[in-house]
């Protein structure tokens, strides 16, 4: 019997912070809050996992990780791999991370393939930039600014127009609301309080200044719209 009880907790703490209100309560937490409720839970976690009780000790080191801006492995993330904004281009699938607004892509078209940006050394990166010119030029716009970090310079070899449109969402097809609600991290049917409240801590991780892009930022904008749009349909 205890062993249910604790897996019907199990269960309630991981749909409340991957899948329910809980989402985004951890942004409206100060950072000094953030940390203090991290610490209390990681070191809750390692005193029950020494105890044997591992399947409420990776909730809450998860819990810790994600309030204290940390990244466990996906496969025991059972709260953080759920805080995650995927964006998909013909070339790339982008995945950034709402918990810390760390940016990564999976490369699934070129030269490149089944590789991870983040894997990628200076020259590789700047290869990548000259494949992407031609296949994929919305992808190489919204990772942009990450391969100036990678790859400072690239821009002086890359035939690349750093401003299309300025403020305008990223040409393609039309969005669908699927792939909206992929963008924001929420999951399908979410309310337009929620949808809102998901577009301020993203946009806010994707400012210039924070490492983000016009490019992002206009791409989320119109992920709102058509996620609002979903959710005044029923």
């Amino acid at each position: 019997m205890n062993y249910l009880v604790s897996m019907i907790v199990f269960g309630a703490v991981v749909w409340w912070f991957a899948l329910g209100p809980g989402r985004k309560a951890g942004d409206s937490l100060s950072p000094l809050t953030r940390k203090l409720v991290g610490a209390v839970a990681g070191g809750a976690g390692i005193l029950l996992a020494l105890k044997g009780r591992w399947d409420v000790a990776i909730v809450l080191v998860s819990l810790a990780a994600w309030l204290l801006g940390f990244r466990l492995p996906a496969a025991i993330d059972p709260i953080g791999r759920a805080r995650r904004s995927e964006i998909r281009t013909r070339a790339l699938e982008i995945t950034i991370d709402l918990g810390d607004g760390s940016l990564d892509a999976r490369i699934v078209l070129g030269v490149y393939a089944g590789r991870m940006l983040t894997a990628l050394g200076a020259q590789e990166a700047l290869r990548l930039a000259h494949d992407l010119s031609r296949i994929d030029p919305q992808g190489l716009a919204l990772i942009a600014q990450d391969l100036d970090r990678r790859a400072p310079g690239w821009r002086e070899h890359v035939q690349f127009d750093p401003q299309p449109r300025e403020g305008a969402a990223p040409a393609g097809p039309e969005m669908r609301d699927d792939e909206a609600y992929q963008i924001l991290g929420l999951e399908p049917g979410a309310r337009e309080d929620e949808i809102r409240a998901a577009h301020r801590a993203l946009i806010a991780r994707l400012h210039p200044d924070r490492g983000g892009s016009n490019h992002l930022a206009a791409l989320v904008n119109r992920a709102k719209d058509v996620a609002l749009a979903a959710a005044r349909r029923g």
